[in-house]
């Protein structure tokens, strides 16, 4: 499919305020990114049996949106290896742009050492950050499944934008509690509800 998306953006859009969804999306997948990794990768570094496959790694390459948060990174295209996907040496090549399972999926062993039950919400909850913005946004289904033109613009982006707003507001309640300590608050523990009902004790 062509990278570029979409060419006839909803009414009250323009090219410049897509653009910048795009760059906030990317901004904000990337930091999930960080954090995700400086807490797996003692796990990952040394696991024998990666969790990424070329056929997740696919849906960047035919997924429009995902294409588009590519290009908004870098200009410069990132190729795809039949065999390996995106997958490098030191971990997936693409800072955003990713599927949102690939965010989503963490496995037992890095859940089962983390500190505490809290820990654990917190981490599925970043997990979740990603696929919570595009969630049902486009005629229902997730924006990354929009594969023509005539799903584009069905999406519903003034809904895109208010999940987007939730998750920089739930990002900066999980980076301060899985990466400084930071106890979230009541009123913390409402916004990350949104994301991902709690299924553990939360009290860290």
């Amino acid at each position: 499919p062509d990278a570029t998306f979409p060419n006839d953006l909803p009414k009250y859009m323009t090219d410049l305020e897509f653009q910048a969804l795009l760059e906030k999306y990317s901004s904000l997948e990337t930091r999930v990114g960080h954090i995700m990794q400086e807490i797996c990768s003692p796990f990952c570094k040394v696991c024998i049996q990666p969790c990424c496959r070329v056929g997740i790694c696919r849906e960047a390459v035919e997924s429009p949106f995902l294409l588009a948060v590519q290009q908004s990174q870098s200009p410069s295209k990132i190729a795809f290896d039949p065999k390996l996907g995106y997958l490098g040496p030191r971990g997936c090549k693409l800072g955003a742009g990713r599927p949102p399972v690939c965010h989503a999926f963490v496995c037992g062993p890095v859940l089962v050492r983390q500190a505490s039950d809290m820990h654990r919400y917190a981490l599925e909850c970043l997990g979740d950050l990603v696929g919570f913005i595009g969630k049902r946004v486009c005629r229902g289904r997730q924006l990354v499944e929009a594969l023509t033109d005539s799903d584009v613009r069905a999406s519903n982006m003034a809904e895109f934008q208010n999940r987007l707003n939730t998750a920089e507001t739930a990002i900066i309640v999980l980076d301060g509690f899985l990466t400084k300590g930071r106890k979230p608050s009541d009123r913390d523990m409402n916004v990350l509800a949104i994301i991902r009902k709690p299924s553990y004790d939360t009290h860290p």
